[in-house]
């Protein structure tokens, strides 16, 4: 069984470590997220991305924060209000039912969530039926290396497996491109 992240370490997601190794806002562009794309950030936590997207994204994007976590949730919510953000959209999903219509976003981000998904077919085919047609789906994970944070090695998931799993989803494979030395990103359109 795959282990899960336990929301009540969630000050971990916002560390300044966390932030300089994955630098969100930086990588979001690098991955391709454009002003005005809709987006769904798939296992938001509380927030590392959703608010970079948010603010690249302008007033026009909906951008789904979506965690099976209220307490991340209320997280980003309350995050949101004090900052006056509009434009995110907090919603409670289930793990393999993302509560949004089918093709209803422009680009879906799952980051370090991946590896913690027992059925990881299921949890792409869901992401797949809520990514329009021609949209993005970038899919960031630990590099198969010792850290002394993250997910144990035997929990992580090569970039090879990632890529495969995201064309049997119904993903056409864009990129493949490392973040920093200790994360990767596979980006596949659909």
């Amino acid at each position: 069984m795959a282990d899960k992240f336990d929301p009540n370490n969630r000050k971990k997601l916002d560390s300044e470590d966390r932030k300089r190794l994955l630098s969100p806002r930086n990588t979001l562009k690098t991955l391709g997220y454009q002003t005005d794309d809709s987006m769904a950030d798939i296992g938001c936590g509380i927030g590392l991305f959703t608010f970079q997207a948010a603010e690249i994204g302008g007033e026009n994007a909906k951008i789904y924060a979506i965690d099976i976590s209220e307490l991340m949730l209320s997280e980003v919510k309350k995050r949101a209000e004090i900052a006056g953000y509009k434009n995110i959209v907090p919603l409670k999903s289930e793990e393999y039912d993302f509560k949004l219509e089918n093709e209803s976003v422009d680009f879906v981000l799952i980051c370090t969530v991946l590896h913690e998904i027992e059925d990881k077919s299921r949890f792409l085919q869901e992401a797949a039926r809520i990514c329009r047609k021609g949209g993005k789906i970038s899919v960031i994970e630990f590099n198969e290396k010792s850290t002394d944070f993250g997910p144990p090695l035997q929990h992580r998931i090569n970039r090879e497996n990632v890529g495969e799993m995201l064309f049997d989803s119904g993903f056409k494979l864009v990129d493949n491109l490392d973040i920093g030395e200790s994360f990767y990103a596979v980006t596949a359109s659909k």
